[in-house]
């Protein structure tokens, strides 16, 4: 009888384990009967927060929950946001204080270093990173599935379009997509009536030991792929071989090679970069370019232009058009 007693114990024990419990070291754990690979654009059979799929990323295949509740991301919060979906935790950096969207999201360490143990404490459901080492994926995988969505795999859309697929949200992905080319065709009129179709852009970036031509991301995203305002032709023909181009770095020598009739201007913070461009602005090389010559050169911030994020590109948008249509000398 107490052997009896016993065995009921224990099976009762195994019937109330959690489901999101992590296998132990050296086991792997199998997909249940209701998931559905994302790759099918299917949803899981299934009803309710039981229901699984299995989702291909960057580092494997990952059992996630059909419709996640308690998400962590390490890089994703603006696409997050973007498609409905508030974030429990999130790295401090990626969170902006002066945007109510973003109050309410716990910070789960720094650009430096991830707070694991905060994490594990949110009890997340699920967690998405970017670029990630495979030691660091394994600690993350033993709290909750975790997807890996490559940065420089995608441009913004991109990343609003797979971190919608990740988290079963794809109709408000492309509502937002929808809304997005909406804001972007009126300001493609607006700069179009103020500068013209054939006008070329060029995008500098003034380091104090490196001069920097953009491509088409970060600053280059919304000047050229959202804007589509003209290349310079050594620009486009980088862009042609590397859809992705961040940036080509040059010596001052070939800078009348980049030239446009537009320049944006943004400097490395500190005074190293401030004294360089002082020096780059009294030469012959920069005084030549047609946008110095008219007068058609706007110093942007860094802070406003780096950032990568659909909150991040819908502001440089706002202030292309505003440097783009104001009265020209």
């Amino acid at each position: 009888m107490l052997l009896l007693v016993l065995l009921l114990a224990a099976c009762g024990n195994a019937n109330n384990a959690p489901e999101n419990a992590a296998a132990p070291a050296g086991e792997e754990t199998s997909a249940p009967a209701n998931e559905t690979s994302a790759s099918d654009g299917g949803e899981a059979s299934g009803e309710g927060a039981s229901a699984k799929r299995v989702f291909k990323h960057a580092l494997g295949e990952t059992v996630i929950p059909a419709h996640p509740e308690r998400v962590v991301t390490l890089q994703y919060v603006s696409q997050m946001l973007s498609v409905g979906v508030k974030p429990i935790g999130a790295l401090d950096y990626l969170l902006d204080g002066q945007d109510p969207a973003f109050q309410g999201i716990e910070e789960v360490g720094s650009s430096e270093s991830v707070n694991y143990e905060k994490i594990l404490s949110l009890k997340p459901d699920l967690i998405i990173a970017a670029d990630l080492e495979q030691a660091d994926y394994d600690k993350l995988s033993k709290i909750a599935p975790t997807v890996s969505v490559p940065w420089m795999g995608y441009d913004v859309f991109g990343h609003v379009k797979v971190v919608g697929d990740i988290l079963n949200r794809q109709k408000e992905a492309a509502a937002w997509q929808a809304g997005f080319d909406e804001k972007i065709k009126a300001a493609k009129e607006q700069i179009a009536g103020a500068i013209g179709a054939d006008k070329t852009v060029a995008i500098y970036r003034i380091d104090p030991k490196e001069f920097y031509v953009y491509g088409v991301r970060n600053i280059g995203f919304t000047l050229y792929k959202a804007l589509d305002l003209k290349r310079p032709a050594l620009v486009q023909q980088e862009i042609d071989k590397d859809p992705n181009l961040w940036a080509i770095p040059i010596s001052l020598e070939l800078l009348p090679d980049y030239g446009a009739d537009y320049a944006f201007v943004t400097l490395l913070p500190g005074e190293d970069a401030e004294k360089r461009f002082e020096e780059i602005k009294s030469s012959a090389l920069w005084k030549n370019i047609p946008a110095v010559k008219n007068g058609h050169v706007f110093q942007i911030s860094m802070d406003t232009w780096l950032g990568y994020t659909p909150h991040d590109i819908e502001t440089q948008l706002q202030e292309a058009v505003k440097l783009l249509t104001q009265p020209q000398p």
